[in-house]
């Protein structure tokens, strides 16, 4: 091979390599640029939505401690049992953020949020028309009441989870502090250890013999 050759192929060879180092360099400089912007975008977001899965959280809290009275007397009128606090709202599509900045297993829980509220109204809307328990109404409230207090906690979770992922700190309550989540986690308690004590009952009174009535 002569050396014009030579200096051809070391030529050709330092154009190439020069192209693809260049494009490196540019590759590199976009993904570093969509790196910022996205890491942006998932604190911006973080910081919003959190604050609205908290808001809906503390909204299922009020529905949850719910219990048909005010101020130590049924609500409604004639001693009738009825709800005070209102189903919160939700709407995530509604909040001005790039959502698809979250992977799926994190967006997708979030996003269906108001579907399993509206489960819920639905089901106490079929509760409520076939209820017979006046004026206590006590079936209903337990399902209201559990079910919102369960939503509160899945709420309060991907709030927690949302933090985590950006980076953000987490602000846990310090021992001896009130705490929504101990809150939420009592209401199914008592309502779970309601409920099992009246099936008792009931099976109970299924299964005691009758009364042998004496001449």
């Amino acid at each position: 091979m002569d050396a014009g050759n030579t200096s051809a192929i070391i030529s050709a060879t330092a154009g190439i390599s020069g192209v693809l180092l260049g494009n490196t360099f540019v590759a590199l400089k976009e993904w570093l640029i969509n790196k910022s912007k996205r890491q942006k975008d998932t604190a911006y977001l973080a910081i919003v939505v959190a604050s609205h899965l908290d808001r809906f959280a503390n909204g299922c809290m009020h529905v949850a401690l719910d219990d048909g009275t005010e101020e130590g007397r049924p609500a409604g009128n004639d001693g009738e049992y009825a709800p005070v606090a209102k189903p919160p709202e939700f709407q995530p599509l509604d909040i001005d953020v790039e959502w698809r900045v979250l992977p799926q297993k994190l967006m997708y829980p979030i996003l269906r949020l108001p579907d399993q509220r509206e489960q819920i109204q639905n089901r106490l809307a079929g509760i409520a028309e076939f209820d017979n328990d006046y004026p206590d109404h006590t079936e209903y409230f337990w399902a209201r009441r559990r079910d919102y207090a369960d939503l509160g906690l899945q709420t309060s979770n991907l709030a927690r989870q949302l933090r985590k992922h950006a980076g953000m700190p987490l602000e846990e309550p310090k021992p001896g502090e009130w705490c929504r989540d101990e809150e939420l986690r009592d209401v199914i308690k008592r309502i779970d250890n309601a409920r099992a004590a009246y099936e008792l009952r009931l099976a109970n009174s299924a299964i005691k013999p009758p009364e042998v009535l004496t001449p």
